[in-house]
């Protein structure tokens, strides 16, 4: 399942979990058309993922110097903590959220789905990939769908706070085990470093500085939400081959 490093600065939020198994970048595989064409019924995994949410200024990050770096980094992982608590009771949860939005999506494409919760990929022998012999499903492929990163940024030269998520998506045959589609993008804003796919979130879903972003997290937490659904949408798409 994913592993979920220090919420401490950009760098190692950009850097989180890329893979279920391991935190290393897994290469992008686009939908296998020919092989999509049979798949008719999708098992999707709930991996009960924990409703972890950063909260990030980097408008201020280069010109604070070393020290200045570190007070913003520790007010950063402070406002990451107070928000995650403050969503902690949020119905639906951020990650219920997720699974019922490409659930949603799937079925509205014409897919027949099984959402399953007491199974999951385990890491590979290698280390660097997810392992799914284990699972047997009633299924024609395999889904897991994760959201490594989930929370609001302040961008540089900027002091409004924004939804940022990132989503992963991983179909595997259901007998084979064979990829026949893995893909990453974000929907919000989107790290310049990372050179994947991004989707605009929903312009309302902006707070003017961190004690609005705190003070509405219910709100804020529905903008995150309103960001998986956008994402599942694209999931679906892709499947589908729209």
């Amino acid at each position: 399942m994913p592993c979920f490093s220090s919420l401490r600065t950009g760098i190692v939020l950009i850097a989180l979990t890329l893979t279920l198994a391991g935190c290393v970048t897994a290469p992008n595989v686009e939908a296998d058309k020919a092989n999509l064409k049979r798949v008719k019924r999708v098992a999707l995994l709930d991996l009960h993922t924990q409703d972890a949410a950063m909260v990030q200024n980097f408008g201020l990050a280069g010109g604070l110097g070393m020290i200045g770096g570190a007070i913003e980094g520790a007010t950063n992982d402070d406002n990451s903590k107070t928000f995650t608590a403050a969503i902690a009771q949020h119905k639906p949860s951020l990650n219920d959220a997720l699974v019922a939005s490409v659930s949603q999506s799937l079925k509205d494409s014409g897919f027949e789905v099984t959402v399953i919760g007491d199974q999951k990929p385990k890491k590979a022998a290698d280390g660097k990939s997810d392992d799914f012999s284990d699972i047997h499903v009633d299924a024609d492929a395999i889904l897991v769908v994760w959201a490594p990163l989930r929370g609001y940024i302040s961008p540089p030269h900027s002091f409004n706070y924004e939804p940022q998520v990132m989503i992963r998506a991983h179909l595997v045959d259901a007998t084979t085990k064979k990829d026949l589609y893995f893909k990453t993008f974000f929907v919000g804003y989107k790290a310049a470093v990372i050179n994947e796919d991004d989707i605009p979130s929903e312009s309302r879903y902006r707070y003017r500085s961190v004690d609005t972003l705190l003070s509405q997290a219910a709100d804020a937490a529905d903008g995150l939400i309103s960001c998986e659904t956008i994402g599942a949408h694209r999931i679906a798409a892709d499947l589908k081959g729209n």
